[in-house]
């Protein structure tokens, strides 16, 4: 049902948007179309989110933090699970080096001009962190952990959460694995931790770490040419 929600709100958003454009006769290309993308996706968002507490207070009548085990860690712990999670971004990185990653993927080309760059990584180090963590860890583990075990639930739900990558990877075998590990890393924190926040907070340093290398490979963001030839 979720996910059935996040593809309708695209759908919605970006049919309205794209209507209200025709009626300019404004053609949006390149780089814009691509800040818009990043926007319909970003309403997309906050409706699945929306969608998704008032399932919890639906059928569960129990607060929406508590439900999906959402409680913000205390003193400065997070600063530890965001720092985690930029580390595990630098081992991936490395160990990726030693895999046969394509030169190319389909996700580079959403990478055109500073600023489509600037709105996906504002979008990639809170908007995506929040859902897929609130989607993963907070309600399909709990749902594969209750009917399979704990055991099998861990390699499933990082399965599901690197397969939902795949397309813009290219189905390419090695950056899913390591997609694949992450999401392994960031159940396993759900797991010994009994709370969604750890992971959230490690995959917003994981992909802050991803975006903030490719700033400065790419000088600020101006020269995206040099992502080919990392």
């Amino acid at each position: 049902m979720i996910l059935v929600v996040a593809i309708l709100g695209i759908l919605v958003f970006g049919g309205i948007i794209s209507a209200g454009l025709a009626t300019t006769h404004h053609v949006v290309q390149g780089a814009a179309a691509i800040v818009l993308g990043v926007v319909v996706q970003c309403l997309s968002y906050c409706v699945v989110v929306l969608f998704m507490r008032g399932l919890v207070v639906r059928h569960y009548h129990r607060g929406f933090a508590e439900a999906v085990h959402w409680r913000w860690p205390g003193e400065h712990r997070w600063l530890v699970f965001a720092v985690a999670g930029m580390a595990l971004s630098l081992v991936v990185e490395l160990v990726s080096s030693r895999l046969p990653i394509p030169r190319t993927l389909p996700i580079d080309k959403y990478f055109q001009g500073r600023g489509a760059v600037y709105a996906l990584s504002l979008f990639g180090i809170s908007m995506a962190p929040l859902v897929e963590e609130l989607f993963f860890r907070g309600f399909l583990y709990p749902v594969l952990a209750r009917r399979m075990g704990i055991p099998l639930a861990v390699p499933f739900t990082a399965l599901a959460f690197a397969l939902v990558h795949a397309l813009q990877l290219g189905f390419a075998w090695a950056p899913i694995l390591m997609l694949f590990i992450v999401g392994l890393v960031l159940t396993i924190v759900r797991v010994v931790t009994a709370n969604v926040v750890p992971g959230f907070l490690m995959h917003v340093g994981y992909n802050f770490m991803l975006f903030a290398m490719l700033y400065i490979a790419t000088d600020h963001f101006r020269h995206m040419e040099r992502m080919l030839q990392q």
